[in-house]
């Protein structure tokens, strides 16, 4: 009996699987294990497992848990977006957002190769994108819907870049006799007034274009038109661009023109017939005015003290809050109280010159020592000091002496390079042609 009884195991040892045996041996190991850990013993024997078995069993046991991975930083955005108002900068309405006035200055400066902020106007957007420790991380500005400026961080670096859609551009001509105001007689001819602002912008120099405009005078303008396509691949025109050429005569006999050039790749500007740039030092007037309330004058009588004075300097007279530009590059040499004057700026310029601005109401960001360029709202009109109403007090000194600021011509920039003149004539004529140098007799808006 005994002789028979192992060969029938063998034979059910045969028949069985090796995963089998492998679970029955794995079972048996973790019995007596169990019992050990007990303080017990088991009749139990450990039963021989194959190497192929033993890996088999292996692989019915649960896989160890992979380390997790650490989680991705969360890159913190901190936005803060908004649109200029009336008269305002971007630093002033920045600064109402409680921006620090140096992220300003690095926004200004790193987008200059593309923008110029002093021709910022009012319904401009902006976005300013920090990370959480407050550094600028990217920054957008709109001024249409077919124009607007990014700047990036690349690293260490600030990536300034224009952007804009696909553009169809095409030549137009407006001309006309004003009766009121140039942005009435460009309004009544369907363009904006933004096309008006950008004629005005150009002649700044020469005239001033919120007191010195007389009906009969007339305008020419060569300007782009600027579209889009719509969703349905239609055209849509969006507004007018880049002025290519203007004229402005006056019923008292003058006349000024100016033609736009590129001298170099980017670089351009706006040039009289024979070359020479539009562009002076200073401006005409540091802001937009409703009359002059009180000239330059060696003898004075004084509106508050009744006594005869000199009034060695220009007083406009305009609403409290009107924006105060610079009128022209230049530093700032103070900013504070000044007396009579109340809040007083000055800045000093090239060739010994020196503007003061007085009776304002507030300043922007601004800072002594701080570069400033024409036309950069420096503060706004009010009427701090020994004042009677709401005026800018604006004076212009010489190498310390007080000067005329109406009767001052100071240089302009630079003119044509001589190497460009032949380029730049034959650009200049088509222009001209273009614009209709002809006495006007209609008014017109054409495409060309």
């Amino acid at each position: 009996m005994r002789s028979q009884r192992p060969r029938k195991l063998n034979q059910m040892l045969g028949a069985a699987s090796w995963s089998s045996l492998a679970l029955a041996g794995a079972l048996s190991a973790f019995a007596a294990w169990q019992a050990g850990s007990h303080g017990r013993f088991s009749s139990a024997s450990l039963v021989p497992v194959p190497e192929a078995a033993e890996r088999a069993a292996e692989s019915l046991a649960p896989a160890a848990e992979a380390p997790l991975a650490a989680p991705a930083p969360i890159e913190v955005r901190i936005y803060t977006e908004g649109q200029l108002r009336r008269g305002e900068t971007l630093a002033g309405a920045l600064d109402r957002q409680d921006v620090s006035a140096q992220l300003v200055h690095d926004v200004a400066t790193a987008l200059r190769p593309v923008f110029d902020f002093r021709y910022a106007r009012a319904g401009d957007r902006y976005r300013l994108a920090q990370d959480e420790r407050g550094q600028l991380v990217e920054f957008d500005y709109r001024r249409s819907e077919w124009e607007g400026y990014t700047l990036r961080r690349d690293g260490e670096t600030l990536v300034a870049e224009r952007v804009q859609p696909d553009l169809h551009v095409e030549h137009a001509r407006v001309a006309g006799v004003i009766a009121t105001s140039l942005y009435d007689a460009v309004d009544a001819l369907g363009e904006s007034g933004e096309l008006a602002h950008d004629f005005a912008e150009i002649f700044a120099w020469d005239v001033d274009f919120s007191r010195s405009v007389r009906p009969g005078d007339e305008f020419h303008i060569l300007y782009e038109r600027r579209y889009v396509k719509s969703a349905q691949g239609e055209p849509r025109y969006v507004g007018a661009g880049r002025i290519l050429a203007a004229r402005y005569s006056r019923v008292m006999g003058e006349e000024y023109s100016a033609v736009y050039f590129e001298h170099a790749a980017g670089r351009g500007g706006y040039y009289r017939a024979d070359g020479s740039a539009v562009e002076r030092q200073f401006l005409q007037a540091p802001l937009t005015y409703r009359r002059i309330s009180s000239n330059f004058s060696t003898a004075r009588v004084h509106p508050i003290t009744g006594r005869r004075r000199p009034h060695l300097g220009i007083d406009y007279a305009a609403a409290t809050g009107t924006s105060v530009w610079a009128v022209a590059n230049g530093r700032v040499t103070f900013r504070g109280w000044l007396g009579g004057l109340g809040k007083t700026v000055k800045i000093r310029h090239d060739n010994g010159y020196e503007s003061w601005y007085g009776h304002l109401s507030r300043f922007p960001n601004l800072r002594v020592g701080q570069q400033v360029r024409q036309k950069q709202v420096i503060g706004y009109v009010g009427s701090t000091g020994l004042s009677t109403g709401p005026h800018l007090h604006f004076t212009l000194q010489k190498n310390g002496r007080l000067v005329n600021p109406s009767t001052v011509r100071a240089a302009v920039a630079a003119p044509i390079p001589p190497q460009k003149m032949k380029q730049f004539a034959e650009a200049r004529d088509g222009l001209l042609q273009a614009l209709d140098p002809n006495a006007l007799r209609v008014v017109t808006n054409e495409a060309l």
